[in-house]
């Protein structure tokens, strides 16, 4: 994970001091267990940089015990405390945006403090350095938001966004730990935790207000058409016409897990594809993907989440699938709304390789990308790129041709990873937008 042991992490694991939480200014533990008291020069300096300034870097003891490297991204007095007694709003440098949070003074080492530098917010913010493996496990689970930002409108974002608001979310069975700020109503600026009703999610700031609607709310499931049932899975479509506030709600929550998702507050132009596990109590939202109701572009999927308790699951991989045999059904090519993010592509990319090699592997003689997009409903353009990257398509004679060898479309296949969940297309009970009513 690239930590780095301080100072203090040093002192803990030679038995010297008490774990990391010492306070500034108390005696540390010399060679031989002789107590050694810090000097009045070490007491003024470690005085003279408190409170610190936003903008600090310095080590941070995190919840595996070590200490990392942050920025200090926001502070805040605490109440009833002495004038430097502060709690500091971090930035993990080496992890994605998600894992900020408010720290205590004692989880940082002083000694690490790096001079301020008064500097714009990076252009893009780190996220992790993942090897390839890392990085499709993430995949599987979670799809980024569909949007990326130009360097100037990154930084407003990140402005905007740079502390969390909401800390923690109740839904259904789950208490989840969110990852990015979302834009609720400002009468919900003072709430740390929120209680969602799983079934219309509406979102209260009290357990007991939950409670009370739990016992008047009559849904069991998302206000739509149920229009997939395989076992224990349901898919429901959601008109964000007809229901407005559920669609609201939607992506209020899922802004609390997806970094540049645009907020749709005009939610009538899309459809809402929900996901949802079934058992005697009703149907427990999992992920969605939401879909314009009209799209110039052929985009079959504005943007995706599967939420954090069924992740590593296959279901993001289930949701993209899914996407594509709705635009089989409506006899049309699909393609995700651009641009997508790193791990966005990551993901359809190897949803575009499984899908494409498996024909490949079956098919004897020749076949076109032309064939290949009106067998797949994948568009054109991301096959082409998709063999490009694969090596698998060459230009001949002022045409494309693909070159299909079994060894080498086996390698790709077993790179490319599980399928996840199948789509049982005999179970999709469907009839397109622009036929309804």
């Amino acid at each position: 994970m690239g930590s780095l042991d301080s100072p203090r992490e040093r002192e803990r694991e030679n038995g010297n001091g008490n774990g990391g939480c010492r306070s500034p200014g108390d005696p540390k533990l010399g060679d031989g267990g002789m107590i050694v008291v810090e000097s009045e020069a070490m007491k003024k300096r470690r005085a003279s940089m408190l409170p610190l300034e936003v903008g600090t870097r310095v080590m941070c003891r995190w919840r595996d015990s070590k200490y990392h490297p942050v920025k200090v991204i926001e502070r805040r007095k605490m109440p009833s405390a002495g004038p430097n007694d502060y709690e500091y709003y971090v930035h993990y440098t080496e992890f994605n945006r998600r894992l900020d949070e408010w720290v205590k003074l004692e989880q940082l080492d002083l000694d690490s403090v790096e001079t301020v530098v008064d500097e714009k917010v990076e252009d893009k913010v780190t996220s992790l350095k993942m090897t390839r493996h890392q990085k499709r496990k993430i995949d599987e689970t979670h799809v980024e938001g569909h949007e990326e930002l130009d360097a100037a409108s990154l930084r407003e974002h990140e402005e905007f966004t740079k502390v969390k608001n909401i800390a923690t979310i109740e839904l259904g069975r789950y208490e989840i730990e969110t990852w990015y700020f979302s834009p609720f109503p400002p009468e919900y600026n003072d709430c740390v935790k929120l209680y969602f009703c799983e079934f219309c999610l509406n979102f209260m700031k009290r357990k007991e207000q939950l409670q009370r609607h739990m016992r008047k709310c009559d849904l069991k499931h998302p206000p739509g058409d149920e229009i997939y049932r395989c076992g224990t899975l349901s898919m429901f479509e959601v008109d964000g016409k007809k229901n407005k506030v559920y669609g609201q709600n939607l992506c209020y929550l899922a802004k609390l897990f997806l970094d540049h998702k645009t907020l749709y507050y005009d939610v009538d132009l899309f459809l809402f594809y929900v996901l949802c596990e079934c058992d005697d109590r009703g149907c427990h939202m999992v992920g969605y993907f939401s879909k314009e109701k009209h799209s110039e572009e052929s985009y079959n999927l504005a943007c995706i989440l599967t939420l954090p308790p069924y992740q590593r699951k296959g279901y993001g991989k289930f949701l993209i699938a899914f996407s594509y045999e709705l635009s089989k059904k409506e006899g049309k090519v699909g393609t995700p709304e651009r641009p997508l993010s790193d791990l966005g592509l990551l993901s359809y990319r190897g949803y575009w390789t499984r899908v494409l090699l498996d024909i490949l592997k079956k098919h004897k003689g020749n076949i076109s990308i032309k064939e290949l997009s009106d067998m797949t409903a994948i568009k054109a353009e991301d096959i082409l790129a998709t063999l490009q990257s694969l090596e698998l398509i060459q230009y001949r004679k002022g045409q494309h041709v693909i070159c299909a060898d079994p060894k080498v479309l086996d390698r790709h296949l077993k790179a490319a990873g599980r399928g996840g969940l199948e789509v049982d297309v005999s179970k999709l009970i469907w009839t397109p937008y622009k036929e309804q009513g």
